[in-house]
């Protein structure tokens, strides 16, 4: 099976090679519903919760997410923590699938904002690397993630997390269609 997803890889160009900046995300649609369920099911409760968003890189500057990793955390109304075990096991099996983790998703109470511990505290610490804070602990589901219903942040070279304007997500970021078929 590597083989068979190296070979593709080869084909599509696509690699696992972090770069330092996405000039697209593209999120496909099968991955959007099991993450909305994830993040309600916590949010039920007044509790956080985070998710990973994993794929390949495409032409060097194109994440396309195709799997979501839903970890089982810790959480409350003010935090989620991951175990240490259960991020090393998300990201090992991330890496045996052959991909690396695009982005982190995270819920909050009422406002969507990337707090000092979400700065200190994210998984990947490799400019480009991005992290969408969605509010009403996903309550609502990410329908309107890329339309201004949750926060974007990108990490930068410096390792300053910047905020990205409504615009700039609408032009970067999207989800698209994807199938399945049973043969």
């Amino acid at each position: 099976m590597t083989r068979t997803i190296e070979q593709a890889q080869r084909v599509a160009k696509l690699t696992v090679k972090r770069p330092d900046r996405l000039n697209h995300l593209l999120v496909c649609e099968s991955v959007v519903e099991p993450v909305e369920e994830h993040l309600r099911e916590t949010g039920r409760h007044l509790c956080e919760e985070a998710a990973f968003l994993a794929g390949y890189v495409s032409d060097g500057a194109v994440g396309i997410v195709t799997t979501a990793v839903l970890p089982y955390t810790r959480s409350s109304a003010a935090f989620c923590t991951l175990p240490i075990d259960v991020t090393a096991s998300c990201l090992k099996t991330i890496r045996e699938m052959g991909q690396i983790v695009l982005a982190q998703i995270h819920t909050h109470g009422q406002r969507s904002f990337h707090s000092c511990t979400d700065d200190d505290w994210a998984v990947c610490d490799s400019p480009g690397f991005i992290s969408i804070v969605v509010p009403s602990y996903g309550r609502f589901g990410l329908g309107r993630m890329f339309n201004g219903g949750a926060a974007i942040h990108e990490l930068m070279c410096n390792h300053e997390w910047r905020k990205l304007p409504s615009e700039e997500v609408r032009r970067r970021f999207r989800v698209i269609p994807s199938n399945l078929a049973v043969v």
